[in-house]
């Protein structure tokens, strides 16, 4: 605290005394400390104007003339240690009652800003939520180059209580009619820098500290309700209702039965942007029991996704949250099982691959997607407007035969609508 000093700050003002003249010269030692502290004090608030005291400070002073304390026994004292004691115990207490009158009057006096910032920057709106009590007054001043709107809300409530649109200068005084959460949206008219200033005036000495903490947390709400927010999102469909096996034999067992080669259809939903596959490949035709989960999986992080942070997508920047929701669900490898992949997005090319009658050299396939000698993985490959994609698969090995496992997700973009969920933070 910048004027009351530690040891009035921290001494309780209590003298207790017995029988005995060791007892005695203890109470006459703390007598003398005590006097020197109260005299300290008394100096303070002749010479101090409170007024310039910080909330904590006023708080300070106030709950140390609470504890102002002072008693003593009058054995083995002298008549004039007696007086003497008397004395400061009734000096204690006028300065008890002067220190809880003074600093109470002071509680209508001060302000309270949790938000106070000069020539910031806005290019979005944001939101200011402060805890207010019956009683107290809101107080909002901005002050833009350009015009903004600000809107003053209940969240408790969920109600708008005063809206100011297109102004350059707002000074609102609110008396608060109901206890909650308060909101104070300033909506800038384009990027712009502005003064603003957020406070409150108390009513309890409790409330002269800092401002109630909160606490706020992103949650998923229906379009329409109070402060929903637009976020582009996705719908993950599946293309396959179960997961596509494939056995790719050897290619000097080929010659004689069965075939090294498969091709898929994937049917890809109106309006997918995308397509994302897992394949598993393996020496032995076993399934596992995460076969079929790719789905579930991808959906699972997306969410764990959604509680980090607003799932933000666009068609021009969507790598990043689908190679993180990939990255989460990459399948378990077989060091000795690999082919190749190819994605043809035409079907006669497809078909040719198909029938083998046109070595994969001389067909058409999309080199950016395919991959050669490829164990396990996952992936993800645009759509471009097709409604059809093909995927092919090629065991060029001579002996071994592979066993494939293909899952499929379409990715389609949604509008996902959000709200700021605001608590106290107890």
């Amino acid at each position: 605290m910048r004027i009351l000093t530690k040891s009035i700050l921290f001494a309780i003002i209590v003298i207790t005394s017995s029988c005995g003249s060791k007892i005695a010269k203890q109470t006459l030692e703390e007598y003398n400390n005590t006097f020197a502290q109260v005299q300290e004090l008394e100096q303070l608030l002749a010479s101090s104007d409170l007024s310039t005291f910080s909330g904590n400070e006023i708080r300070q002073l106030h709950d140390l003339g609470k504890d102002l304390y002072y008693s003593y026994n009058p054995m083995d004292l002298k008549p004039e240690q007696v007086v003497a004691c008397k004395d400061l115990q009734e000096r204690v207490k006028t300065l008890k009652e002067e220190i809880i009158t003074k600093t109470n009057e002071q509680i209508g006096e001060m302000a309270i800003y949790p938000y106070k910032e000069s020539d910031c920057l806005f290019e979005t709106s944001e939101t200011f939520p402060v805890y207010l009590l019956k009683g107290e007054t809101l107080k909002v001043n901005v002050s833009a180059s350009k015009s903004v709107t600000v809107k003053i809300s209940n969240a408790n409530s969920r109600t708008v209580l005063k809206t100011f649109a297109n102004k350059t200068a707002i000074q609102e005084v609110m008396p608060i009619k109901n206890t909650a959460i308060y909101l104070v949206e300033i909506i800038p008219n384009g990027t712009q820098y502005l003064d603003y200033e957020i406070y409150y005036k108390p009513t309890t000495m409790e409330r002269l500290c800092n401002a109630t903490s909160i606490e706020t947390e992103q949650i998923e709400c229906q379009k329409g309700e109070f402060g929903a927010k637009a976020v582009p999102g996705i719908d993950m469909r599946k293309c396959f209702e179960e997961p596509r096996k494939f056995t790719l034999r050897g290619q000097l067992k080929a010659a004689f039965s069965g075939s090294a080669k498969a091709l898929v259809a994937v049917q890809v939903p109106t309006g997918a942007t995308d397509i994302l596959y897992s394949m598993r490949i393996a020496t032995s035709e076993q399934d596992r029991s995460s076969d079929g989960e790719f789905h579930d999986n991808l959906t699972r992080s997306y969410t764990n996704i959604k509680f980090m942070g607003l799932p933000l997508y666009e068609k021009s920047s969507s790598n990043g949250l689908l190679n993180t929701i990939l990255d989460d669900n990459r399948p378990l490898r077989d060091e000795d099982a690999y082919c190749n992949m190819y994605v043809f997005r035409n079907k006669t090319q497809a078909k040719q691959f198909q029938d083998g009658s046109q070595p994969v050299s001389k067909l058409s396939y999309d080199v950016d997607y395919s991959t050669l000698g490829t164990q396990s993985c996952n992936g993800r490959i645009p759509v471009k407007g097709l409604k059809t994609i093909y995927l092919a698969f090629e065991n060029e090995r001579m002996r071994y035969t592979n066993y494939l496992w293909v899952e499929v997700e379409a990715v389609v973009p949604n509008t996902v609508y959000y709200r700021t969920k605001y608590s106290l933070n107890n």
